[in-house]
């Protein structure tokens, strides 16, 4: 099925502001990531999401959307995966919906990764929590982290490195890393 223009289009026009975002979810649209995110629970009072759908949508409702956006480079039966994805990650960085500040060292923050975290009992089956997170040193602790999101980075999206902002220390640990694992 087609997604119609009429009906569409009188849903956007029925709750549209003057500052609304009218988002259509499409496998042809720009790929969501953190960065739109961040953009949008900061500048967006109002955001309009149209699901897709696997059979698409009438070309014309193209003419009242602002932007079509993608959460990857698949086909979903509908849009409205896509837009709860969308939702939630903006959602979560409105103030006050979670911890303050929590979600700044959360994945893709800073294109790093998030570093490993451990919960109780500190030793599993042989497996024990690294000490220097049960130490209480905190300058150390938050070092083991930034080392742990560079490792993490490193090993599982490289690219993210090229768009990070990094320290001399981080890049020195870069270094010692990419020598212990035999690269140049």
């Amino acid at each position: 099925m087609v997604l119609m223009v009429e009906p569409v289009v009188n849903a956007i026009e029925s709750c549209k502001k003057e500052n609304s975002l009218v988002i259509l979810t499409s496998p042809q649209g720009k790929t969501w990531n953190q960065n739109l995110a961040r953009e949008y629970a900061l500048n967006k009072e109002h955001i309009i999401l149209i699901c897709g759908h696997y059979e698409g949508f009438d070309e014309r409702i193209l003419e009242y959307v602002d932007l079509e956006l993608s959460i990857g480079d698949y086909v979903l039966t509908g849009g409205e995966i896509a837009s709860i994805v969308i939702l939630d990650s903006i959602t979560r960085l409105i103030d006050g919906v979670i911890a303050k500040d929590s979600h700044l060292n959360d994945s893709f923050e800073n294109n790093l990764l998030d570093h490993p975290v451990y919960t109780k009992p500190i030793e599993f089956r042989g497996k024990i929590v690294p000490e220097v997170l049960t130490s209480g040193h905190h300058a150390n602790i938050e070092k083991y982290r930034q080392e742990g999101r560079l490792k993490n980075t490193l090993i599982k999206r490289p690219d993210l490195l090229k768009k990070s902002k990094l320290s001399k220390a981080d890049l020195e640990f870069i270094e010692k890393l990419r020598k212990v694992k035999g690269e140049n």
